[in-house]
C-alpha cells in the first residue's frame, strides 16, 4: 500500500525537474517521450500540477509552463538558503573588486545549479539565470568541484560525458581525458578556468567554497569578457580565491 503513493510522487518530482532544464516549455507528448511513462500517468499528473497551479498551460499552444505557485516555492527555498544568506556579502564584495559578474554554484549530479548571481553594470554581462542549470564540464564552478570528488565519481562522471557531451562553443570540452587534466591542474592551483566554454567570448574562473567539514559545497566564480579578463588576470585569481576562502570560514572551514 505505501509504494504507490511514493511512486506517484517520485512521477511528479520527475514531471517537475523537466522545467529546471533549459526547456521551459513542454507538451504532454515530449513530457512522456522525455520520462518513458505512459501517456495517462503522465496526463493525471500534469492535471493535477495545472489544477494547483504549479504548472500552467496555453490554452492556444496546449503546452505546459510553469506556474506561480512553483515560482513562489521555488523563490522561497532560494531565499531561505542558509549558505546563499551567508555567501551574499562576499559576493557583492566580489563585485565590487573587479567590476564583473559573480555567481555562486552547486554541483548537482552532473551538472552546476545557479544558487546566486551578482550582477555587473559594465556592458557586458554574463547570461546565466539563478535557479538555472548547465552541465559541470563546460563550467569553471563545475570543473573546480569536479576536481574535488573521488576517483568513482569522476568514472562516472565521465561516462556519461562520453555518451552526453555536447559543444556549446568551438572552446567547449566534450573529451572526458581532457577534462581529467583540466580537472588535476585545478586542484593543484585552487582554481579552475572556463575559455569561452559555455558562452563564446565569456572567460570565467571558479574557486571552491569548503565547509566546516572540508568538504567543497560551492563555488564562487567571476565571469567577464576575455579581453577584460586577460587583462588583469592575476588580480581576478586572487580576488576569487580570496572571496571563496573567506566565505569557507563563514561555513566554519578551516585551514589545518
Amino acid at each position: 500500500m505505501q509504494k504507490e503513493p511514493v511512486s506517484s510522487i517520485l512521477r511528479v518530482l520527475q514531471i517537475l525537474e523537466c522545467f529546471m532544464d533549459s526547456e521551459t516549455e513542454w507538451t504532454l507528448k515530449a513530457l512522456v517521450e522525455r520520462l518513458g511513462l505512459p501517456t495517462t500517468t503522465v496526463f493525471r499528473q500534469v492535471s493535477t500540477l495545472t489544477a494547483q497551479h504549479y504548472l500552467i498551460q496555453d490554452p492556444v499552444r496546449k503546452s505546459y509552463h510553469i506556474g506561480p505557485r512553483f515560482m513562489m516555492l521555488s523563490s522561497s527555498i532560494l531565499e531561505q538558503s542558509s549558505l546563499r544568506q551567508t555567501a551574499r556579502p562576499e559576493l557583492e564584495r566580489l563585485s565590487c573588486a573587479v567590476q564583473e559578474t559573480i555567481n555562486l554554484s552547486l554541483l548537482l549530479e552532473h551538472e552546476i545549479f545557479y544558487l546566486d548571481k551578482v550582477e555587473t553594470h559594465r556592458s557586458i554581462v554574463c547570461n546565466t539565470k539563478v535557479g538555472s542549470r548547465v552541465p559541470a564540464y563546460a563550467t569553471s564552478s563545475g570543473k573546480i568541484l569536479l576536481a574535488e570528488q573521488s576517483e568513482s565519481y569522476m568514472d562516472e562522471f565521465c561516462s556519461w560525458m562520453q555518451q552526453n557531451a555536447k559543444s556549446f562553443t568551438s572552446n567547449t570540452i566534450v573529451d572526458p581525458a581532457q577534462l581529467r587534466s583540466e580537472t588535476a591542474q585545478a586542484r593543484l592551483h585552487g582554481f579552475a578556468v572556463d575559455q569561452g566554454e559555455i558562452e563564446a567570448g565569456l572567460i570565467c574562473i571558479g574557486a571552491p567554497v569548503y565547509d566546516m567539514n572540508r568538504r567543497a559545497v560551492a563555488a564562487v566564480s567571476i565571469s567577464g569578457p576575455d579581453y577584460r579578463m586577460r587583462s588583469d588576470w592575476d588580480h581576478m585569481v586572487q580576488e576569487v580565491r580570496i572571496a571563496a576562502k573567506s566565505i569557507s570560514s563563514l561555513l566554519g572551514y578551516a585551514v589545518v
